[in-house]
């Protein structure tokens, strides 16, 4: 039968209808609750008890609306004169309709839809898979953390150990650097006093020969080492 009937007032068609959209609507959660059920997120995972109770609600409200329609078989067959068009269909209707084969049906697709939750212990089972996974998969990022705080704390103390190394580098050259200073400022010193001497002794032995100057400091020298021989040995 058609909308327009149902439209019109007819109680039957209107029970069916509804009927049919409660049906349609468990199957529908029960299709929500199948995804939630086989997926491995455990966000969509807690969503289980209340698609639960929803079905349950569902399967229930379903039940009543058949209870209704079952009325309204027995209001229809008392009141034929007001319904003369469904008599053609009232008999293979009421048969397929009837308390126990329906009520059957419906317990039946109850179980159907229900099979899974009265499984609890593999429904318990995939929630802890879930409480794993997500618990593995913390643990997981939290050792990845801890290594990568490690590998920094070692690179910092590899770059601390680094900067002591160049600034005692640094802190040796400076001081080569004054030493070498040092150094030829003695050297210097050394040059003006030598010259100093070989200037006081040129005018003492009027000449100006280098050669003959230096010949005289070292034979000087020799002499003062010779004396020191003497008195010391």
């Amino acid at each position: 039968m058609s909308t327009n009937t149902a439209a019109s007032g007819d109680p039957f068609y209107v029970f069916k209808d509804e009927l049919e959209t409660k049906v349609s609507a468990v199957q529908q959660q029960y299709a929500r609750w199948k995804a939630a059920f086989e997926a491995k997120d455990g966000t969509t995972g807690k969503e289980l008890p209340t698609l639960t109770t929803q079905i349950t609600s569902a399967v229930s409200s379903a039940e009543k609306s058949l209870k209704f329609l079952e009325q309204t078989i027995v209001m229809v067959e008392a009141n034929r004169s007001k319904f003369e068009h469904i008599d053609n269909e009232l008999l293979a209707v009421s048969s397929d309709i009837s308390s126990d084969a329906a009520k059957a049906r419906v317990r039946k697709e109850e179980q159907k839809q229900l099979k899974p939750l009265v499984s609890s212990p593999p429904s318990n089972r995939h929630v802890d898979d879930n409480a794993r996974f997500l618990s593995e998969e913390t643990a997981r990022q939290n050792q990845i953390m801890r290594e990568q705080d490690t590998n920094l704390d070692g690179l910092h103390k590899s770059v601390t150990r680094l900067n002591e190394v160049a600034v005692t580098i640094n802190h040796e050259v400076k001081s080569q650097n004054k030493m070498l200073d040092d150094l030829s400022d003695d050297v210097d010193t050394a040059q003006e006093q030598m010259n100093f001497v070989m200037d006081r002794m040129s005018k003492l032995l009027k000449t100006k020969d280098k050669c003959q100057l230096g010949l005289i400091i070292v034979l000087c020298l020799v002499l003062v080492v010779m004396v020191f021989l003497v008195i010391y040995t």
